[in-house]
């Protein structure tokens, strides 16, 4: 018997190619907002004015630097 000569013992079930492999399930969850949200909420106010925190980190430097 050739090599690539259909097999008479084979079933037509098992000469049929694989099914694909469907796409994977995302895992991630979302949950539906809280009821009494704002879909659109404001933006948070500034916590620090420009250049307030500067000087501090312009003195935290490692010791190696010098």
């Amino acid at each position: 018997m050739a090599e690539h000569e259909p097999d008479a013992s084979v079933p037509d079930a098992e000469k049929q190619p694989a099914p694909r492999p469907r796409a994977r399930v995302r895992r991630r969850v979302t949950t539906p907002p809280v009821p009494g949200s704002d879909p659109n909420p404001a933006q948070e106010p500034r916590r620090h004015r420009d250049g307030e925190n500067d000087e501090q980190l312009k003195r935290d430097v490692p010791p190696h630097w010098g």
